[in-house]
């Protein structure tokens, strides 16, 4: 396995710019890398980890809230990629999607396995947070999570890829392999959604459009 698919400080990895995105290069330079990173060519994967690795941070930490939790999921995600490389396809596929379908998948897994431990105790052990975080602050992120978490799965998605990794509705449409309509769509249920969530918990009309 590469160097560069280990854990990570995100704080770090935050202050460094990889210009050269495998998905944003022309069709060919992406199937390239697609095609190396299959065949186990450490260059091609750390290009990819550089790209890719803030993004699937910031999807699973969106949706986890803790900090360590989410930065071991993150790095499961490429290692499980990487392990995998041999059966990925490309055949147009963005890398970054199917990267995202395999966060999806252990974000559930981890969601069910801690339901069984009761939600309040995950609350509880999830949201260390540090002394100088401001209280209200601290519950309205708590609240946003838990209306995140009454919507579907294609609704987090969906607003996980619009607001938080800043796709536009195309970029978003090729990640879920849906058509630019469906996803204003989902986007506008998910959004609805969120706003009848957080009024249930006090907070008006606050949801942006």
């Amino acid at each position: 396995m590469p160097r560069a698919i280990r854990r990570v400080n995100p704080v770090v990895r935050d202050a460094e710019v990889w210009p050269n995105d495998p998905d944003e290069q022309g069709s060919s330079d992406a199937e390239d890398i697609a095609r190396r990173a299959a065949a186990g060519d450490a260059a091609a994967w750390s290009a990819i980890f550089e790209a890719h690795y803030r993004g699937i941070y910031a999807f699973v930490r969106y949706r986890l809230r803790g900090l360590a939790e989410s930065e071991d999921i993150a790095s499961q995600v490429f290692e499980i990629a990487y392990s995998r490389a041999s059966k990925f396809d490309y055949r147009g596929v963005p890398i970054e999607a199917w990267l995202i379908g395999i966060a999806r998948n252990l974000v559930r897994d981890h969601i069910k396995k801690v339901s069984r431990r009761g939600y309040e105790e995950e609350l509880q052990e999830s949201a260390a947070l540090s002394e100088s975080d401001a209280a209200p602050g601290v519950d309205l992120r708590q609240d946003i999570v838990a209306a995140m978490r009454s919507l579907t799965e294609d609704q987090q998605t969906v607003l996980s890829l619009r607001f938080l990794m800043d796709k536009s509705v195309a970029e978003t449409a090729g990640l879920m392999a849906r058509s630019e309509d469906a996803v204003k769509n989902l986007q506008r249920r998910a959004l609805a959604a969120m706003q009848r969530a957080l009024q249930g918990s006090g907070y008006g009309e606050g949801v942006p459009r």
